[in-house]
């Protein structure tokens, strides 16, 4: 969506809405939420707009079937993960999804070894958010300090929970939910017969190269080694 200008906010707003439902209806028929997909929930931060959207969805238990939308001063939220620049994220989502749920029990950061999210994606992993106490903005900020070599990445796991996925607008951010949760899903498919490995030899350039963003890895050095720190 392109930056509104005032007398299009408005426009913007609603247009944005409708993408938020769009997307948690293919997150729903794709099978990319748990029954119950609890807090699901779309922030979106609207450019050059001191604005901040939030659209929230009821569990299926509800008998208020209707999204709630609000939009509050970007201001007001000075801890929001959107505020960290070096994301080049407008868009969070919320989710509880099968299979990254799993990974958030384990307490382990997720890999990402299945080509459909990777190609999107410069960074290797997702970390697991286990110092609860502590805000997501601060671990983000404390690993892209400790790691400038790596590819800052496209989430954060919460330790026994779901996931926060941010990425650059509302529907491409639900379709990495969507891929990431795929991959996630064929991981643990792979792990009956030996494991996801690490991508071949040339792979990720090959991958990479369909997407722009080989170029744009060569500040990454790490991009191109193995997940595993």
């Amino acid at each position: 969506m392109a930056t509104p200008q005032p007398d299009q906010l408005t426009a913007y707003i609603d247009q944005a809405k409708r993408d938020a439902i769009f997307a948690y209806g293919f997150l729903r028929e794709t099978n990319s939420l748990t029954a119950s997909h609890i807090g699901f929930n779309i922030a979106h931060k609207i450019a050059e707009h001191d604005k901040l959207l939030t659209v929230s969805f009821p569990p299926p238990w509800s008998r208020d079937r209707e999204p709630k939308a609000t939009v509050t001063d970007f201001s007001s939220h000075p801890g929001h993960i959107l505020s960290e620049t070096r994301l080049d994220a407008d868009t969070v989502a919320h989710a509880h999804t099968p299979f990254l749920a799993a990974w958030s029990l384990a307490q382990k950061p997720f890999p990402i070894l299945y080509v459909a999210p990777q190609r999107q994606l410069l960074a290797r992993e997702i970390p697991n958010h286990l110092e609860r106490r502590r805000s997501q903005l601060d671990v983000i900020r404390e690993r892209l300090d400790r790691f400038p070599d790596l590819a800052p990445p496209p989430g954060l796991l919460e330790s026994n929970g779901g996931a926060n996925i941010w990425g650059r607008g509302i529907l491409k951010t639900a379709e990495l939910v969507l891929l990431i949760e795929e991959g996630a899903r064929l991981q643990a498919i792979a792990e009956q017969i030996g494991g996801a490995k690490e991508y071949t030899e040339g792979a990720l350039e090959v991958q990479w190269s369909r997407t722009g963003l080989v170029e744009k890895g060569k500040a990454y050095p790490r991009a191109f080694a193995p997940a595993a720190e």
